[in-house]
């Protein structure tokens, strides 16, 4: 069989067995909603729309839309800030600091069953290794010349 053959083999397994529910619920804490509710939350200071668009690393636009969204269902609330009238502050609402705990709560909950049913010596194991699959692919994705632009 060759590396080619060996690569799809791969893939196909790799995508078969990803637990994506729960990975899915993580990746939601770290991006969008989850991320900006959670970097609200954590927040120790007034937090401008432009800092979550930095810190996203998305456009102002795409972060006004997302704030939009986020206010229309009472996540968080938009304001010109009292020392500069031309930043938007944007704080969370208890219906956000709500969905907050909802989610880092049902994240706990996934997490404490994987550890029952799988063990935390594999569960370790599986984190080192795909910590060092995540360096590999960072080392060498600057040798791969045709990749597609998405």
């Amino acid at each position: 069989m060759s590396a080619r053959d060996d690569a799809q083999e791969l893939i196909a397994k790799i995508c078969s067995c990803r637990p994506h529910g729960f990975l899915g619920k993580i990746d939601e804490s770290r991006r969008g909603i989850g991320f900006v509710l959670v970097y609200l939350e954590e927040s120790d200071h007034e937090v401008i729309a432009g800092e979550l668009s930095r810190e996203l690393n998305v456009s102002t636009a795409r972060i006004a839309a997302l704030l939009k969204s986020m206010e229309k269902n009472g996540l968080v609330i938009r304001e010109r800030s009292s020392s500069d009238a031309r930043n938007t502050v944007v704080r969370i609402t208890q219906a956000g600091i709500d969905y907050v705990k909802q989610l880092r709560e049902h994240i706990l909950a996934e997490m404490e069953i994987l550890v029952e049913k799988v063990g935390k010596k594999e569960l370790e194991e599986f984190i080192r290794i795909s910590e060092k699959i995540r360096k590999a692919l960072e080392e060498y994705s600057c040798c791969i010349e045709d990749k597609p632009n998405l």
